[in-house]
């Protein structure tokens, strides 16, 4: 019976360590958030710039923050109070750039259905064109036409 206990405390234990380590943020995921400051518009992890005077800098915050037991999001949102949201490598979801976000699906939604509604105007009015009583008559007069014309200059093409 102590052995079970044993048993079910050290799954216990490994599960809670499992999801501990997989919520703490890490210097690379905080980093990927961020731009780097320095003019480059690179991401602030992918900054190549040997001893960036921003880039070296940023990510020492981000690691003193993240060893003081800070949160991601508290440390995105350090950033964004002392540069602004161009920091972020991503606009936010919300307000005026949720906008941005949804427009351009919602403008390919309503062209899609314009397209759409022209094909299908086109379409029953070819039908009612060639529904009409003498549709054949006037496309034989038509084709007859368009005959002699291509008749003609096939001879001249001879």
């Amino acid at each position: 019976m102590k052995f079970k206990n044993k048993i079910l405390v050290l799954i216990v234990l490994i599960i809670f360590s499992v999801t501990g380590s997989a919520s703490a943020a890490t210097l690379e995921e905080v980093s990927n958030e961020l731009v780097c400051q320095c003019g480059c518009t690179l991401i602030l992890t992918n900054c190549n710039h040997s001893g960036c005077g921003v880039a070296v800098p940023m990510r020492k915050i981000i690691s003193e923050k993240l060893s003081n037991g800070e949160t991601k999001k508290q440390i995105i949102a350090y950033f964004v109070s002392q540069y602004g949201e161009a920091v972020l490598a991503s606009p936010a979801k919300k307000g005026f750039n949720l906008t941005v976000w949804i427009l351009p699906f919602l403008g390919i939604i309503v062209g899609g259905g314009i397209i759409t509604l022209i094909i299908l105007v086109w379409v029953k009015r070819r039908r009612q064109t060639l529904a009409y009583e003498g549709a054949d008559e006037i496309q034989t007069e038509i084709d007859d036409k368009y005959e002699k014309i291509f008749d003609r200059e096939f001879k001249d093409f001879e």
